[in-house]
């Protein structure tokens, strides 16, 4: 039997305490509840993909994702590991209506391809940058706790905040400010996740200019299906907007582009799985328009797997991969490559992603 034939495959949840809750302006994770799919290849080599499971952004539930794993596995059974390829196409069929599920089953698919040819994902993908540095994410809360949190990660070493707002302004102003008090000089970006109106969203950002917070790019500051309110604040503010939640597919980011509605498109594997996210940096690349690589609330694996695949391609102007910094005790092994002030040291993984669940190898 060829070594590379997929012999077993297995699902099981990921459950982590967070030290603080995740919430943004559509909703909250107090928990990580996600789930591992694994496949072993008649060798003895495994590969692994995380399934993130964000239900109050895109419907998707863990039962849901984790029987749309149970039937990707049973698909790939018998199927050889060196037809990645011919497995990812056909998984994108299989599993379109569950893109959590399928980033996991073709990050496992790559994860085994990757370790069967003793190369790290990084390389893979064409090893371009050798490091990616996060930004690390200021969630909403109060005006305190965002200036004792900054202060803390500020001193860690990181110097890009990402502050989540859009539940009151005024209190943002004030949470703004504070982190800018708490880390003079460093950057700042915006993600509103669908909060405001066009105008609204260019009311706040200028006001914070005149308060002299300008920030590096705004995500997703209007309604996911409000195209025309992107391209209004990207003909209307001087920095780049960027589409997160109104580019779920790559049909979606293609009319974006051609209607000139934005100036930057966040990839998340989760949402396009690895083929269509690499579509879509191709995409955005030939026609000039910004990348960030961003994520759901992600452990060290899938958040290795999507530091690989933008260092590896090389263009990503924004880095957002920090959630394993929220999480207590995923029980990943393997990550030391991320260090504790944001930086994934991509050359040091010898092969495949380079992080196995505990019990893993």
């Amino acid at each position: 039997m060829k070594d590379g034939l997929i012999k077993k495959f297995s699902v099981k949840k990921l459950d982590a305490e967070l030290f603080t809750p995740f919430t943004i302006s559509t909703g909250s994770h107090k928990t990580l509840e996600n789930a591992v799919f694994t496949l072993q290849a008649a060798g003895g080599v495994k590969g692994y993909g995380e399934a993130a499971i964000a239900t109050h952004i895109t419907g998707e539930t863990r039962e849901k994702t984790m029987r749309s794993l149970e039937g990707a596995g049973e698909f790939l059974v018998g199927r050889d590991a060196a037809d990645y390829l011919g497995s990812m196409c056909a998984l994108e069929r299989l599993l379109d209506g569950n893109r959590a599920a399928l980033a996991a089953a073709e990050m496992a698919l790559l994860d085994l391809a990757t370790r069967l040819q003793g190369i790290s994902l990084w390389k893979f993908f064409g090893g371009r940058e050798p490091r990616a540095k996060t930004d690390v994410t200021v969630v909403i809360g109060g005006a305190d706790a965002a200036y004792a949190f900054t202060k803390k990660m500020r001193a860690r070493g990181f110097r890009i905040f990402k502050i989540k707002t859009g539940v009151d302004m005024d209190e943002d102003y004030r949470r703004l400010e504070a982190v800018r008090k708490a880390a003079p000089g460093c950057a700042v970006y915006l993600d509103a996740n669908c909060a405001y109106t066009a105008r609204e969203a260019e009311k706040f950002i200028r006001e914070l200019m005149r308060r002299g917070i300008r920030p590096e790019v705004v995500e997703q500051p209007v309604k996911k299906d409000d195209i025309d309110g992107l391209a209004y604040l990207s003909r209307r503010l001087p920095m780049p907007i960027c589409a997160d939640e109104s580019a779920y597919s790559l049909d979606d980011v293609y009319n974006l582009i051609r209607r000139n509605a934005v100036t930057a498109v966040n990839i998340k594997l989760t949402k396009l799985g690895f083929l269509r996210a690499r579509e879509v940096w191709a995409l955005a690349r030939a026609k000039g328009i910004k990348l960030m690589m961003g994520e759901m609330l992600e452990s060290e694996l899938a958040s290795a797997a999507a530091a690989q695949f933008a260092a590896g391609l090389g263009g990503f102007d924004f880095m957002d991969l920090d959630t394993p910094f929220f999480i207590k005790n995923s029980g990943m092994k393997g990550a030391s490559f991320l260090s504790a002030d944001g930086v994934y040291s991509l050359d040091r993984v010898k092969c495949g992603i380079g992080v196995v669940p505990g019990g893993g190898r």
